[in-house]
């Protein structure tokens, strides 16, 4: 079984904490705009190296290593409450980027969508493989079919859209990805690098526009987190004020 907590970093942010913060003076929070005014957030999966892939250089073996990534994001506006990636790479060496930029998230303001997201919770763990890879597709079909991952899914979904507290969503969110865990096969038990991340309304992570980095990183492996926030009147404003 795959120890998630092992070379794990997270950052979370509880949806019960107080309003008023460092971020957040009281005689202030009138001009703080909520997720509510917001026109799309996205948060992108960046810029994921492996710096030690934990396979030794013995002449012959180049030690090259299989490595599967999972990529996990729970929101409270999404039709469903989590959506999963599963790659794998063949052929991993110490200091390899795996050439990933790509979505985790996504939210456009539209009229039957006007509702921007309270929360959103990513998790990203890299796995080592000890066998040859398995098709990522067959896997993703057999977790999908899978009674204990749907039970799970309905579950988050539920306690997700009713601002429960962090741990017990993010209880559940390990659970998903132990779900997906017991069908790579057999991989090593302590992941390269895990990583949760929390965005929420409260902690004012949608406060600003433009584009908010994260980063994550171990001796083993590095990735990045990028979202970006858009607010059309917020921008025009801002434009408009620099133009004079």
């Amino acid at each position: 079984m795959i120890d998630f907590q092992q070379n794990l970093q997270t950052e979370e942010h509880d949806l019960q904490e107080t309003f008023e913060t460092s971020r957040h003076i009281p005689g202030l929070a009138m001009g703080i705009p909520t997720s509510k005014e917001l026109t799309g957030i996205e948060v992108r999966l960046q810029n994921i190296t492996v710096l030690d892939n934990k396979t030794p250089k013995v002449p012959p073996f180049p030690g090259l290593a299989k490595v599967y990534l999972i990529a996990l994001a729970a929101s409270d506006v999404n039709v469903q409450p989590i959506t999963v990636d599963l790659k794998s790479f063949e052929k991993v060496d110490d200091g390899s980027n795996l050439n990933i930029d790509e979505a985790m998230f996504f939210w456009e303001k539209k009229e039957n969508n006007i509702d921007a997201p309270s929360q959103i919770h990513c998790f990203v763990s890299l796995i080592k493989s000890k066998q040859p890879l398995r098709d990522v597709s067959k896997i993703m079909t057999e977790v999908q079919n899978d009674s204990g991952f749907k039970e799970t899914v309905s579950t988050l979904g539920a306690l997700i859209r009713t601002g429960s507290n962090l741990t017990t969503v993010s209880g559940l969110v390990f659970q998903t990805a132990g779900i997906i865990g017991k069908f790579l096969g057999r991989v090593d038990d302590k992941p390269l690098l895990t990583w949760v991340q929390s965005f929420t309304n409260i902690h004012g992570d949608f406060d600003a526009v433009g584009e908010l980095k994260k980063n994550a990183n171990n001796k083993f492996a590095t990735m990045d987190l990028a979202m970006t926030v858009r607010d059309k009147e917020r921008q025009q404003a801002a434009v408009a004020a620099a133009n004079g």
